[in-house]
């Protein structure tokens, strides 16, 4: 049975599904301002039975193992790998589609856990969401427990939402070499040219230009994903017209990447009919959304010398704490 539990903090409120383990809303309050920077579906919970948990409840964040989906068809040279490789089901694998276990609920947080199927190598996964006393700011983390020794893609997967005003949120990040999504052709039909190389997140190749994609959203609907390796410090998102932002922060030993989605009016069918707006900001090992088998290989971004997976050992368990802190600037 799908569960709703809200929490509250000194600074904000948030609301965690039991669906995906989802963090489905969190609102900050910033000198007396409700600041709410996440996503929102633009249809019902469950109105669409037949997706994905995470699609069915998609709202500010949730935890992907594997990180990524089905193979693709046309892709760009040093990636064929995406083509025959097995498809993650369902896409992001058990976390982002199955019902967490309530392992603890007070005022201020949620602890959820999820078991494995006894013949996966992956035991247990253990997740913390909590408001920080006396900050504007959520703490969070995933623990994952190995049964058997294995090597897997894995990440996070914020979502703000995109302001009316086009241009208006600012990203700044820093990182030491950025990637161009391989797919050539299917559904998504993104711009940037795919395949490429970039050193700033202002030149991003499209075509025979370069599309500035640190300022969104752009002046038209867009479905973009591109991969920043070697990720330094955190990322921090700025909505100038309401004159606040977040800062999301990571251990970026284990998650050395992060791929943004940009999903802005460009995606058609159920559930997306062509209205959903939402940037993806996902601290990732994996070669972007492509299947697991893809990531764990060598492939053109760890090649570069990027992990685009986890190793754990046998009855090992990984920590990943990570946040989500607001902050306004008048």
């Amino acid at each position: 049975m799908v569960t709703d539990l809200p929490f509250a903090w000194s600074h904000g409120c948030g609301l965690v599904s039991t669906t995906a383990g989802m963090l489905r809303s969190c609102v900050f309050e910033l000198e007396g301002v409700a600041f709410d920077p996440f996503a929102r579906a633009t249809w019902a919970p469950n109105a669409f039975p037949q997706l994905p948990g995470h699609l069915r409840t998609l709202g500010a964040e949730f935890v992907c193992l594997p990180f990524g989906g089905d193979p693709v068809a046309g892709v760009s040279a040093g990636w064929e790998g995406a083509r025959a490789a097995q498809p993650v089901v369902p896409a992001h694998g058990r976390p982002a589609d199955e019902e967490w276990e309530i392992v603890a609920q007070g005022p201020g947080g949620v602890s959820l856990a999820l078991m494995f199927p006894d013949d996966e190598p992956i035991q247990r996964l253990e997740r913390r969401i909590a408001g920080v006393p006396g900050e504007p700011a959520v703490a969070l983390s995933v623990s994952i427990t190995a049964r058997r020794a294995t090597v897997t893609s894995l990440g996070l997967h914020p979502i703000l939402r995109l302001p009316e005003q086009p241009r208006s949120l600012r990203l700044q990040v820093g990182f030491e070499a950025g990637f161009t999504y391989p797919v050539i052709a299917d559904d998504l039909r993104p711009q940037a040219t795919a395949g490429r190389r970039f050193a700033a997140l202002e030149r991003v190749p499209m075509g025979d230009a370069h599309e500035d994609l640190s300022r969104l959203p752009l002046d038209r609907p867009a479905e973009e994903i591109v991969q920043l390796a070697g990720v330094t410090g955190p990322v921090t998102a700025f909505f100038e017209q309401e004159r606040a932002g977040v800062v999301i922060d990571w251990d970026r030993r284990r998650l050395p990447c992060v791929q943004l989605w940009l999903s802005d009016r460009a995606l058609g069918g159920d559930p997306w009919r062509q209205g959903y707006r939402g940037l993806g900001v996902e601290p990732v090992a994996s070669a972007f959304d492509l299947p697991v088998g893809v990531s764990i290989a060598q492939n053109p971004i760890s090649q570069a010398g990027y992990p685009t997976s986890v190793a754990l050992g046998a009855g090992e368990t990984v920590t990943i704490g990570y946040s989500i802190h607001a902050f306004s600037q008048k």
